[in-house]
């Protein structure tokens, strides 16, 4: 209960944040940085101000879990990377 408590404190908190701040900086590096495909419409910051929030609410109540997670997902991608480039070379 205290730790489900404490992850939705921080994604309100985190939401909050992101919302304010989308004016400034961060909706220009989103818009900078996104491809057109990404782009809906101005209620992007809704769309990926949840989604932050979610990630950084579940990276303050498991930090090692969400480590665990990402070094397993950039290890998945870098061995996915390598067995095309090897695809690739061996097509050719």
């Amino acid at each position: 209960m205290t730790e489900t408590l404490i992850w939705l404190i921080a994604f309100a908190l985190i939401l909050t944040l992101i919302i304010k701040g989308w004016d400034g900086g961060l909706g220009k590096f989103f818009e900078r940085n996104m491809p057109a495909t990404f782009k809906s419409s101005r209620d992007d910051r809704w769309i990926w101000g949840i989604a932050l929030a979610v990630l950084g609410a579940t990276f303050i109540v498991k930090p090692i879990s969400m480590l665990m997670t990402l070094l397993l997902l950039a290890l998945i991608i870098w061995v996915v990377t390598k067995l095309v480039r090897w695809g690739i070379a061996k097509a050719h």
